[in-house]
């Protein structure tokens, strides 16, 4: 688990689809990898990729319902919806402006919206 809570950068989205979907191919042709994945997402994913998220994530994976999957007559995938998760903490009494600028600040990732000169 990780112990530094970051907010979730492009780059590291595109690491975990990267892994996500080696993690799929993967359960595909290992059962033990799938049980494990399955049971525990993040405990595979460390194990056998090497992969540790660099924010917090209480992953679940499940098997997809009946019915999705590989439709060979449209030769096209048909997948369910995933779901993603976001906590909103309480707003502390001092805050205001402040927040806005910051997710302002980090959207703009390594660019600086300011200079001191």
């Amino acid at each position: 688990m990780s112990t530094n809570n970051t907010v979730p950068t492009q780059e590291s989205m595109l690491e975990f689809q990267e892994v996500y979907l080696r993690a799929i191919a993967l359960s595909w042709e290992d059962p033990v990898f799938k049980a494990v994945l399955l049971k525990d997402p993040n405990d595979a994913l460390a194990r056998y990729f090497d992969y540790q998220c660099p924010w917090i994530i209480d992953l679940k994976i499940s098997e997809a319902p009946a019915g999705y999957g590989w439709d060979e007559a449209e030769q096209s995938w048909n997948l369910p919806h995933n779901a993603m998760t976001f906590g909103v903490p309480l707003r502390p009494a001092h805050v205001g402006e402040e927040a806005i600028a910051l997710a302002a600040y980090n959207d703009a990732g390594p660019n600086y919206l300011f200079t001191c000169c």
